[in-house]
């Protein structure tokens, strides 16, 4: 089979190739070249040169993701990135010699909108408004649309934090405040978050592709943030981690909004960071458990 893969330079993309290399001709799509089976384009500028290509599948990976907009360009940024590339890719398949069968696309549970919640399923209500969160809401329609409009099947898997080895985002933070003795926990460390293992995704993309429709995938362990922060401790052999009271916790959190709003986030606690590391949220993916086969393993195998 034929693929065509966006975002594979990423952390999640360069992983989803990896295993669909093994077993299918991939040709990647993005800025950075990967080599002779990549057609180099910033689709933010312009649409790729597809045309006359037989391609079955397109796995779009690509996205603009994690930093916070400190102003109205970088704002605009994440609307460029995630709805205007992904409308580009979707303009540029229509010169493929034959219309790809599915599309692959890969979302966010942030469009959900949500700061807290216990097994959110696809049918909750999509509420986001944050810069990223509402930007991969506006690609979920365009590329539902367009699916619809030509005939090919969509599939939108939405993710929560992705988990690999070595780890990158707030876990990697998350990490090096553990091993530089300056991370606390939080009162009793007992929320709970959803996160799903980069490998999972990467072995379940072409099942996804033969099915569609729009799915939560997760481990199904939803880690309490006191079992991630042991799990990242063994690997570091540290077996002792400070704790403060959510009130004093509150009040530096507060400090931190101050500082980051001039500095853009750098302290590492504000208000924002304070929610996720106290506050319980977790979706279900019952649906894709259920249509796609889906059975994860756990996050926290990563750290063993």
């Amino acid at each position: 089979m034929n693929l065509l893969l966006t975002g594979a330079s990423g952390f999640l993309g360069s992983r989803i190739l990896n295993e669909l290399e093994l077993r299918h001709t991939v040709t990647t799509l993005g800025r950075q070249d990967l080599g002779s089976s990549h057609i180099c384009c910033d689709m933010t500028d312009k649409e790729p040169d597809l045309a006359d290509r037989s391609i079955d599948v397109v796995v779009n990976c690509a996205g603009k993701a994690h930093s916070v907009p400190r102003n109205s360009r970088e704002r605009a940024d994440y609307e460029r990135v995630n709805v205007q590339g992904t409308s580009r890719l979707l303009t540029a398949l229509e010169t493929c010699s034959t219309l790809p069968q599915s599309i692959v696309h890969i979302s966010t549970v942030l469009v959900y909108g949500r700061a807290e919640g216990n097994l959110l399923d696809e049918q909750t209500t999509l509420d986001a408004s944050d810069a990223y969160g509402s930007s991969k809401l506006r690609a979920e329609t365009v590329v539902r649309e367009w699916g619809n409009k030509n005939g090919v099947r969509v599939t939108i898997l939405r993710l929560p934090l992705v988990v690999a080895e070595p780890l990158n985002g707030n876990l990697a933070t998350m990490k090096k405040a553990i091993q530089r003795g300056y991370y606390v926990r939080i009162g009793d460390g007992e929320a709970r978050r959803s996160m799903v293992r980069a490998d999972d995704v990467a072995a379940v993309i072409v099942r996804a592709a033969g099915v569609g429709g729009t799915f939560n995938l997760t481990d199904g362990h939803h880690p309490s943030v006191r079992a991630l922060e042991q799990a990242i401790a063994r690997t570091i052999g540290r077996e002792r981690m400070p704790t403060v009271s959510l009130s004093t916790a509150k009040a530096i959190a507060r400090i931190g909004d101050g500082i980051n709003a001039c500095i853009g986030r750098r302290f590492p606690l504000d208000s924002i960071a304070l929610r996720k590391l106290t506050g319980s949220l977790t979706f279900s993916d019952e649906a894709a458990r259920l249509h796609l086969g889906w059975n994860p393993r756990s996050v926290l195998d990563v750290f063993r």
